[in-house]
């Protein structure tokens, strides 16, 4: 066992029984009057009931309902939101951990419809309306609406407080030079950037009473360099807030300017946060809580050992893995489930169709349906299934179904399961990627699927085992080249993005046009350019378009940095013996190249279905071989299918 994680500590007055917190993961699950919703509270609820010192509900917001309002967040701000609350306190309180309500007021990133709100009337990178500039007065209706709000929370029997003022939300923006250009008393000088802040601190403390520890969880450096906070300066609001009362902070960095700063994806570091932890050490006395990429529990423990923090803040690795604590506490570490980085959790937009306004997990398919998956009940009718194809629906829908009591043999042509995914996983920055297969094989393994590699299945091989159902898990396979005229014998060699990521394309030459601005073709240019390559990317949309917006940018900057040439909203009109030509900017343009990169999307691998239908054999299709998504759809189609049959 970890022994500085379970160690007690105290913030204030308030003592913990250990120095695990899960950390504050807006759900995007409430019922869209102010209330969570049964399923958040649920989650909330296992979480404590599996070990974790401290529970933050998150996101309560002060205002009416427009700010709480379509499943965005719950709401404190009238008496009577009170009892609702107050369930889900005693709930945590029963289950032997504290609960931490955190308070925080949106801004902008609100609903659509909702008018947003700044500092400063000034247009952000990340959405199209410039927000309504708070006056005086406005900002003194805030201040009160907290004062309110931390009295109804110590009423509700919460242990503690925490002040939301970090990743963009209105608190961090006044204290921004960045998006903060007021010249009144709330901006300007250190000291008045820091106003709002520190009088939003001393209303939830007059409000909740003395006794009530308040966290402030602060963004100490934007990220944005000049433009923006930077440590001296956070570390100079870090001790004002200290003098104004705080009791404990939350130490993290980055904004919503550059969204994959703040989401901690698989672009960052373990530890992230580790230097910014070390610099706030150096003006305050307070526990300090750390967090970003600490979900290894030997770097957890580290942190502690090493005094960077005093607690640690899990917030996807807790999301990934609600027994983590139970885990590490009984020495079974090997058996956690690893958060990938791959920040599903917080592409809310896009996935409406599997939780309308609720998180979800690519690793972790039972998020905000705890109860139902508490339980995985024995097979009525065990029978022998057949699942074809070894990628993550495949591997996810074999263990879940042998585990139910059927007989499963999966079957993958490849010589080891994983299927697109090592493709996915095979960039550098990619190492959290690769803990998935791993993860998805050991399930299999003490499930006792049967695993046949190098063995494509055909007809005789059908008749062979006659299974009685067969999972369709085939994947897709990329698609060919589109309908535009080429050369016949001459012209730049064409291969395919996953090839080149793979290392599989030979000598691409010189000069290369990569034909698609997805993960795929992006990876692929990034690859080629590092090889010192002159590298160009088209696409007939915008680059990086319905990729995730906390990564896609992100990798629109590396693309820059690596010289590669872009033309967003550029259709290829046909190969020359010269390159490709393409339209851009209206204009006819060819792009000399000695190889054409295709990263142009894939198409379902559906070859055995005839042959299924023709034997007469039962089937069900999962993954991208029934309808194309990513790997948080395929996993979770596996697992719901292996809970139905």
């Amino acid at each position: 066992m970890r022994q500085a994680l379970f160690q007690p500590g105290s913030i204030g007055r308030t003592e913990l029984k250990n120095r695990i917190i899960y950390s504050s993961m807006l759900l995007r699950s409430s019922d869209g009057r102010g209330h969570f919703s049964d399923a958040a509270v649920q989650s909330l609820l296992m979480r404590a009931e599996h070990g974790a010192g401290l529970i933050t509900v998150p996101g309560l917001v002060s205002r009416p309902a427009a700010d709480a309002a379509y499943g965005l967040s719950a709401s404190i701000a009238e008496d009577s939101f009170i009892p609702h609350l107050k369930g889900i306190v005693d709930g945590i309180h029963a289950a032997g951990a504290k609960a931490m309500a955190q308070m925080g007021a949106r801004g902008t990133r609100m609903a659509e419809g909702v008018r947003t709100v700044a500092p400063s009337a000034m247009r952000f990178a990340y959405e199209d309306a410039v927000p309504h500039a708070l006056t005086i007065e406005e900002i003194q209706i805030y201040i009160r609406e907290f004062e309110l709000a931390a009295r109804r929370a110590a009423e509700a029997g919460f242990d503690l407080l925490e002040l939301h003022a970090c990743t963009g939300k209105l608190v961090s923006m006044f204290m921004s030079p960045y998006s903060n250009r007021r010249t009144d008393e709330y901006g300007g000088s250190t000291e008045n950037r820091a106003r709002f802040a520190r009088e939003l601190l001393e209303a939830m403390k007059r409000g909740a009473g003395r006794n009530m520890p308040v966290v402030v969880r602060m963004t100490v450096d934007d990220l944005l360099g000049d433009l923006g906070l930077q440590v001296d300066e956070g570390c100079r609001i870090i001790s004002i807030l200290d003098r104004a009362g705080a009791d404990a902070f939350h130490v993290l960095g980055g904004t919503q300017e550059k969204l994959w700063n703040i989401s901690a994806g698989y672009f960052q570091p373990e530890g992230v946060f580790g230097p910014l932890l070390a610099e706030v050490h150096r003006v305050t006395q307070k526990p300090l809580i750390g967090m970003g990429k600490l979900g290894r529990p030997e770097l957890a423990e580290s942190f502690l050992q090493k005094g960077l923090a005093d607690f640690i803040a899990l917030g996807r690795p807790l999301l990934v893995d609600p027994l983590w604590v139970e885990k590490v506490r009984s020495g079974d570490e090997a058996h956690i489930r690893s958060c990938i980085g791959c920040v599903n959790c917080l592409s809310f937009a896009s996935r409406k169709d599997i939780t309308p306004f609720g998180v979800s997990c690519t690793v972790n398919p039972g998020v905000l349906r705890e109860p139902a998956y508490a339980v995985l009940p024995p097979a009525r009718n065990p029978r022998r299934i057949m699942v074809i194809g070894g990628g993550p629906a495949g591997m996810t829908a074999a263990a879940t179904l042998a585990r139910r009591g059927h007989c499963v043999e999966l079957y993958e042509k490849e010589a080891e399961t994983g299927g697109q995914w090592l493709t996915a996983s095979h960039a550098p920055y990619k190492g959290a990627y690769r803990t998935l297969v791993p993860m998805l094989r050991r399930d299999m393994d003490e499930a006792g699927v049967h695993v046949f590699c190098n063995t494509p299945v055909d007809a005789s091989l059908l008749k062979e085992r006659r299974p009685d159902l067969v999972v369709l898990a085939t994947g897709a396979v990329p698609q060919g080249l589109p309908p535009v005229r080429r050369p016949e014998n001459d012209g730049p060699r064409i291969v395919q993005g996953n090839d080149v990521i793979m290392g599989r394309a030979g000598d691409c030459g010189g000069r290369v046009v990569v034909v698609g601005g997805r993960y795929v073709g992006m990876e692929a240019a990034l690859v080629l350019a590092g090889e010192g390559r002159d590298v160009s990317v088209i696409d007939m949309e915008d680059i990086a378009h319905g990729t995730n917006p906390r990564l896609g940018g992100k990798y629109v900057s590396m693309l820059a940095e690596a010289g590669v040439k872009m033309y967003p909203r550029t259709p290829l009109l046909e190969i020359t013996r010269r390159g490709a030509a393409v339209s851009f900017c209206n204009a006819f343009v060819e792009l000399p190249a000695d190889t054409v990169v295709l990263a142009v999307g894939v198409r379902p691998a559906v070859d055995l279905v005839p042959v299924l239908e023709a034997e007469g054999i039962p089937y069900r299709r999962i993954g991208d071989c029934r309808n194309i998504g990513d790997a948080l759809y395929a996993i979770r189609e596996g697992a719901d299918l292996g809970r139905e049959l």
